[in-house]
């Protein structure tokens, strides 16, 4: 047991409309084809993992706080593309400035969330934070695609 954290990308298919091909009914196909006990329902999403974090309370703490409205609850939420842009450009300011990091991204204790340490764990993670998601928010980059924060402990 302990902290998991997703963050999930969703892209929205456009099927459905028979009497016109939309462009997105090859890939519903395609799912169809490769889940047969789907029988005859439509898939309308496709869901993929984007990062993935494990008991690092400190990312947790910041969705929670800035994407979460102070919820901490395990549901599903939306996080845009500016927000993930502000959580890689803090994860740089403390990578540049790590006397700022208890300020900027402090550690939060709680029940299977691990330790509090600013130790080289801390940094690490940080570091993949920052370089998944200037991946994910590079202009141009997953256009179809919508982000949602997910975690469980």
């Amino acid at each position: 047991m302990g902290l998991d954290m997703y963050l999930n990308a969703r892209r929205f298919l456009w099927t459905g409309w028979k009497d016109h091909c939309e462009p997105d009914d090859d890939i519903a196909d395609a799912i169809r084809a490769a889940m047969p006990d789907m029988g005859d329902m439509l898939p309308k999403y496709v869901i993929a993992e984007a990062a993935y974090w494990r008991k690092d309370n400190h990312i947790h703490k910041w969705f929670v706080d800035n994407v979460q409205n102070g919820n901490d609850d395990c549901g599903d939420y939306y996080v845009s593309r500016e927000q993930l842009t502000q959580l890689a450009n803090l994860c740089d300011q403390v990578l540049g400035n790590r006397s700022r990091a208890k300020e900027l991204l402090p550690t939060q204790a709680g029940f299977f969330f691990s330790g509090t340490e600013y130790d080289e764990y801390y940094y690490k993670s940080l570091e993949y934070t920052r370089d998944r998601l200037r991946q994910l928010t590079a202009k141009g980059s997953f256009p179809k695609w919508v982000f949602y924060y997910h975690s469980s402990w």
